[in-house]
């Protein structure tokens, strides 16, 4: 009995040390400033982002299907919940403060992951306002919604003989 409860125990806690994916369908872009949604054909083409959630969801980033960190995937913190929302964010000068690349402005870009209270719906956002970019990227927010993942389309057997 003390060893099935040890298992059961040690299985909880790898899961929630390791995380939890989820794949978030794309949706549309939303411009902020006029509401106007557009369907963007390289998202439609991609069809979604898996999101993996660490550490008891104090952050979260985009990853593989199988929860693995993707090589320009920013990891995003719990900043809280406001008007049924979670807020998490992340900002490319905070990575590594004594490295003079990322203290250049056009990297002064805070990045939000706004999720509903049912984790749900996820809206992206990146806020360009501080940078010197021109022409200002639109204001554009990424609309996704938590999806079935699709179906892989290679032929490997799917069981063991």
């Amino acid at each position: 009995m003390k060893k099935l409860l040890f298992f059961f125990l040690l299985a909880f806690c790898v899961e929630t040390a390791v995380g939890q994916t989820y794949y978030y369908k794309y949706l549309y872009h939303v411009n902020k400033d006029t509401g106007v949604k557009t369907k963007f054909s390289s998202f439609e083409k991609q069809g979604g982002i898996y999101i993996t959630f660490a550490n008891n969801k104090s952050n979260c980033y985009e990853s593989d299907k199988d929860g693995f960190k993707g090589q320009y995937s920013s990891v995003h913190k719990y900043k809280g919940t406001n008007n049924g929302r979670h807020t998490y964010y992340h900002n490319f000068k905070d990575d590594d403060p004594n490295n003079p690349f990322f203290q250049q402005p056009w990297y002064d870009i805070p990045s939000y992951y706004y999720f509903s209270s049912d984790f749900k719906r996820l809206n992206r956002w990146s806020d360009h306002s501080k940078t010197n970019i021109t022409p200002k990227p639109e204001n554009n927010i990424i609309v996704y919604e938590l999806s079935t993942a699709p179906k892989t389309g290679n032929n490997e057997p799917d069981v063991m003989y």
